[in-house]
């Protein structure tokens, strides 16, 4: 096969569907490690390389065909990020089937609801709770007829279509042992049009909707995806890339990036799969990752790992790294600015290349990339490591697009890059995400882009989904006849077609005033580059003529800043309710909100001890907030902020004890 222009190593490969492209990658990396995972004893690691992968895809294959299943056919995996996840869907992938991503922490109601409309017949679960879902909405599921358990447990349930993982894998070995002819000629009639894969929309506006994503739909995301990483040095060879994979696969992201885009190059998978701080911190030191991919969040996490790390070293170090990010800081601010550092700040910022290597080396001394994607990062984080030269680039792109179209091509291309001093040609840029995903010599057609007259942004190319499962009506509301994609998104195209994102067309609020405004894009600016405020949701409608905000306050700041002031609590609550305590808030929220503009600067704040998240079911399972649900919850708070003259009211309700916010999900 041909090479690719931007790196000799790359090779340019065209499959036909999934199944495919893994077997190829077993065939030319059979022993290389293809996952690699903690043991149960939480220290030493096991791994499986691409033979023993390929081995788990045509048991999987073998179980489903012996038990009557056949292309076409919906299975559902229901499991966190593990080794078993890529197993079962390689087996559904090879049998043509398409495999329907749900959610772990989903509740049985909105799985029944996802199941229902796959008509899904088998679903593989992880643990004893999630099988305890499965069977409580089980007579709801006239169309599920076999569920297979992964992890097995005491007093496993005894039915006859409940099968152990091992069990039904050692069906699938006898069954391609008699067989061999079929998973090949199974393998082989796939096309790259089948439908590979449903997944959920997160349903914050409205019922979920089933995103139908063929084989080519990943194979090309994955491939550009790939390649556009791989441009990034001169001789990088792809499988020598060691990710550290958290994303959930059930999310386009983690699927695509953390999975796909691994096999196709025979990477190695090193499998965390929870966004937990010691388990991300003794992965960096074990794994020594030189690829990471994850939500903002992710990244707020391994800031603070670094934070602890430093707080925890002599005085005169922690001292020296200070003074390494206010240096950073500060020659960044001349570098986006478009203007040349002064001769003694560029002297000085060689103390940050210092400092960085040193923070690298606490995280495995080997990282490469970081890629940021799913929403947007604050520019607080993308200077901080960009300052250490960890290399943050920021990804944009959706469920309907499997989900990548545009990322950063270079270290020198964000807004907030300290060190941009490339010229800005063809595939160097300086913006937010863009340039579009453009290869020479790419085997796909490439990706577009342009605006609607009201700045909405569309995308054309060959990752858009096929459209929505049995919704047809909406599919043609959302990809028009031309194909074009309406993303739902603001954005600004520059004179030499590089996109950014401004927020959220369906995810607007219009005053009485009729001024409108994107609550994600100022939300964006405070949350998580604020060290006062872990969530802050924006509120406001057509009956009221100005903007409020909820907000839920870090008490760490909030109790050094009252132990340096002197001022007396003994509860969260006495704290939040302090006239002071309440003001620096407040001075938080405008200091990031100084470019905006007045109308869209909250003027009251509603305060939540309690912070939004999944157990309450406020949060989808991408992290984004249940606005409707948030306010319908909050409405007579709400309603008594607008009605009083005091610009801070505290939700009651919400008022807790001091409690661990080091897992709040901004």
């Amino acid at each position: 096969m041909p090479k690719n222009k931007w790196n000799k190593y790359l090779s340019i490969n065209k499959y036909e569907n999934l199944a495919e492209m893994a077997l190829a990658t077993v065939k030319k990396y059979g022993k290389k490690a293809a996952i690699r995972w903690f043991a149960e004893d939480g220290e030493s690691i096991e791994y499986n390389t691409y033979e023993e992968l390929g081995g788990y895809m045509k048991m999987v294959f073998g179980a489903l065909h012996s038990l009557g299943y056949r292309n076409s056919d919906p299975i559902a995996i229901c499991s966190e990020t593990r080794r078993e996840w890529v197993y079962a869907d390689l087996g559904v992938q090879a049998l043509g089937g398409i495999t329907v991503a749900v959610y772990p922490t989903l509740k049985p109601k909105e799985i029944a609801y996802i199941l229902q409309d796959s008509e899904t017949k088998l679903i593989f679960v992880d643990t004893e709770e999630n099988l305890t879902k499965i069977l409580a909405i089980e007579e709801n599921l006239p169309n599920l007829k076999d569920i297979v358990v992964i992890e097995p447990f005491d007093d496993m349930f005894d039915k006859e279509n409940i099968f152990k993982f091992d069990e039904f894998l050692r069906i699938g070995e006898l069954y391609d042992r008699e067989n061999p002819k079929i998973f090949f000629d199974s393998v082989f009639a796939i096309k790259e049009d089948d439908l590979a894969s449903l997944i959920y929309t997160s349903g914050t506006t409205g019922v979920p909707k089933g995103v139908m994503l063929t084989h080519k739909n990943f194979l090309s995301d994955a491939y550009l995806a790939i390649s556009v990483s791989a441009t990034l040095r001169k001789g990088e060879k792809p499988w020598e890339m060691d990710f550290l994979t958290l994303m959930p696969f059930a999310h386009s992201f983690g699927r695509t990036v953390d999975y796909y885009c691994v096999v196709y190059v025979g990477a190695t998978m090193n499998i965390i799969g929870k966004y937990d701080a010691e388990k991300i911190r003794k992965g960096f030191e074990t794994f020594k990752p030189n690829i990471v991919v994850g939500i903002p969040y992710l990244y707020q996490k391994i800031y603070n790992i670094i934070l602890e790390e430093v707080a925890s070293m002599p005085k005169m170090v922690q001292n020296v790294f200070n003074a390494a990010i206010r240096i950073g800081r500060e020659y960044a601010d001349y570098k986006i600015r478009g203007e040349k550092p002064p001769f003694g700040l560029r002297v000085k910022a060689r103390l940050t290349k210092l400092v960085g290597k040193v923070i690298r080396g606490k995280l495995g001394g080997r990282l490469k990339m970081m890629v940021s994607g799913s929403a947007a990062i604050s520019e607080e984080l993308m200077i901080f490591f960009n300052v250490f030269e960890f290399n943050l680039l920021e990804g944009y792109g959706l469920t309907e697009t499997a989900p990548v179209t545009h990322v950063l091509r270079t270290s020198h291309n964000s807004n907030y890059h300290p060190k941009i001093d490339n010229p800005v040609d063809e595939y160097t840029k300086l913006g937010k995400i863009g340039p579009t995903v453009d290869i020479e010599d790419n085997p796909y057609e490439p990706v577009e882009h342009k605006l609607t007259p009201e700045g909405e942004l569309l995308i054309r190319g060959p990752m858009v989904m096929k459209g929505y499962w049995k919704k047809p009506k909406i599919t043609e509301q959302t990809i028009d006849k031309d194909g074009w994609l309406y993303t739902g998104d603001l954005a600004e195209i520059d004179e030499d077609g590089y996109a950014s994102i401004k927020g959220r067309a369906k995810v607007i609020i219009k005053l009485m005033t009729g001024k409108m405004i994107s609550p994600a894009a100022v939300e964006n600016l405070i949350v998580p580059a604020s060290r006062k405020i872990a969530q802050i949701i924006l509120v406001g409608d057509d009956s009221r003529k100005y903007l409020t905000s909820i907000i839920v306050p870090y008490q760490e700041p909030l109790k050094e800043y009252a132990d340096q002031k002197r001022i007396k609590y003994d509860s969260l609550r006495d704290l939040i309710h302090n006239k002071e305590v309440q003001n620096i808030i407040k001075q938080e929220v405008l200091e990031y909100c100084e470019e905006v503009s007045d109308y869209a600067t909250p003027k009251k704040f509603l305060i939540s001890c309690k912070a939004f998240d999944a157990s309450e079911d406020f949060v989808t399972p991408t992290y984004k907030f249940k606005r409707n649900k948030i306010y319908s919850s909050l409405k007579d708070d709400i309603d008594r902020m607008y009605e009083t003259d005091e610009e801070f009211v505290v939700a009651e309700s919400r008022v807790t004890d001091f409690y661990d916010q080091s897992m709040i999900i901004a």
